[in-house]
């Protein structure tokens, strides 16, 4: 039982690296962040054209070592990799790439053909860390890479762009004081804990629900609205703060809020109750913010209640990675056809376009090509740069380009800091940084209060059977319907 937790933890996160990694034609502007190179600060470490130059000068001062993880020689960083093959015990298998090469060859880029920074090399240490429930206690061994990281290595900033967050993340960002980046989507208890030293390249929890919630006033006004849950924390707080608050205030009649009680895993008390009420209140529109495991088995209850397609329209997020095809394609194999039919055309909010390279007109991102194509041509690993028109190797160049990103925006912010930068001098950078390079052609930006990056959200829609081709057995696909849209006020 504690694998599906584990499980349901890995999906979390590994929605924010997979799909969604071209570009569109219209992208406004969100926040301060806008379309393409990031050009809050001028660097060597941007543009599409290659992925960093060599220093034009010398820096002002020689180097020295001014704290732990910062020589005169180098900069520590760590890359905490997931160990998703983990999964394959379970049926999850996917292949994303080999993330450990990923990383460190766009590290070796910037030490051998780039000069290092300011007279240092990049020293990437890489930790694979057990999916929680395939290995030993998962707060064991979070500690553990914790201490390893921290106290052993010393590393300066850890990163994790295959999906490791808590406890990890506020373990390292917290009592051990260090930097950590990650794909995983954090929510603001995590962020105030960690006094400037987390970040996310994903939405938190909370502001993709108010985001959603603010997307679709207009479309729910007059009708009645069910919310469905599992009862984890902080859950019931991101739920009624991020979703519910937001639908009451804008004057969303919200008919229904359920709670499933969850052991092990599996939220299944109160569930029959619960699609009960759904129809006894004669709800429209259900937000069923559930897990893969979990959501299959309240759709297939939805099914057998009588429930038919059309009868009430579905709104869903990334929250619980159901802007993942990896997590919904499960609903159809756990919840079987008919709760996939019942499904069919469910709203979707995230922060990617995932399946546009399906579209007619897809044109890869630029960003994205360039870093799959300086992968290629350094890797002992691959040969040929991903083909982004194939939905596997789409999934891998996306998966190449956040580590290229990932990689690259810590070099801007080790640069940035100063020839003898501190560690506090550091993570100060990355938390003024504004724009950067998201790697799936998604506006962003890190600044003071937002230490999450997107700086819009996309509109999709879950299709089965989908009409498009697809290279999964299921048959089922998620489309965007939107281009980048501003977060909304």
């Amino acid at each position: 039982m504690a694998a599906v937790a584990g499980l349901c933890c890995l999906l979390l996160a590994t929605a924010c690296t997979t799909d969604g990694s071209g570009t569109s034609d219209s992208k406004p502007d969100g926040g301060d962040s806008g379309p393409g190179i990031a050009e809050s600060f001028d660097s060597r470490f941007t543009g599409n054209e290659e992925f960093c130059r060599p220093a034009a000068d010398a820096p002002d001062e020689a180097p020295k070592a001014t704290a732990p993880g910062i020589t005169a020689d180098e900069v520590v960083i760590a890359n905490i990799r997931l160990k998703i093959e983990d999964l394959e015990k379970v049926g999850f298998a996917f292949d994303n790439g080999d993330q450990a090469d990923q990383a460190q060859v766009f590290v070796d880029y910037i030490n051998d053909k780039c000069g290092g920074i300011n007279g240092r090399k990049l020293k990437l240490e890489t930790i694979a860390q057990p999916v929680p429930g395939f290995g030993g206690d998962p707060e064991v061994e979070a500690q553990q890479t914790c201490t390893k990281v921290a106290d052993e290595l010393h590393a300066v900033v850890a990163f994790s762009y295959s999906g490791v967050g808590n406890p990890l993340a506020s373990c390292l960002s917290g009592p051990k004081k260090t930097g950590f980046v990650t794909t995983y989507d954090l929510g603001k208890r995590d962020f105030a804990q960690a006094d400037g030293r987390l970040f996310s390249v994903n939405h938190s929890p909370e502001n993709i629900l108010k985001y959603a919630a603010l997307e679709m006033v207009d479309e729910l006004k007059g009708k009645k609205v069910g919310v469905v849950y599992g009862d984890q924390d902080p859950n019931g707080q991101v739920v009624q703060e991020g979703l519910v608050a937001t639908l009451e205030d804008e004057g969303v009649d919200v008919a229904r809020v359920d709670a499933l009680g969850c052991a092990d895993g599996k939220c299944t008390e109160g569930l029959i109750p619960s699609v009960q009420g759904m129809r006894s209140d004669k709800v429209d529109v259900v937000f069923p913010l559930l897990d893969t495991i979990n959501l299959p088995t309240y759709l297939r209850e939805m099914v057998t209640q009588g429930f038919k397609p059309g009868d009430v329209q579905f709104v869903n997020s990334s929250f619980m990675a159901q802007d993942s095809e990896l997590v919904t394609g499960k609903m159809v194999e756990f919840g079987g056809k008919e709760a996939g039919e019942l499904y069919d055309g469910a709203t979707i909010w995230s922060g990617s376009r995932a399946g546009e390279h399906r579209i007619d007109g897809f044109e890869p991102d630029p960003f994205v090509a360039m870093c799959n194509e300086t992968y290629a041509a350094n890797s002992t690993k691959v040969t040929k740069p991903y083909d982004q028109y194939e939905d596997e190797d789409n999934r891998r160049a996306s998966s190449v380009a956040s580590h290229c990103a990932g990689v690259r925006m810590l070099a801007r912010a080790i640069e940035a800091a100063g020839a003898n930068p501190t560690r506090e001098d550091i993570y100060e950078v990355l938390g003024n940084f504004g724009k950067f390079d998201h790697g799936e052609g998604l506006p962003a930006s890190f600044r003071p209060g937002k230490p999450t990056g997107p700086d819009a959200v996309v509109r999709e829609k879950f299709s089965f059977p989908c009409k498009l081709k697809v290279s999964n057995a299921v048959g089922h696909c998620i489309e965007p319907v939107s281009d980048f849209l501003p977060l909304p006020d």
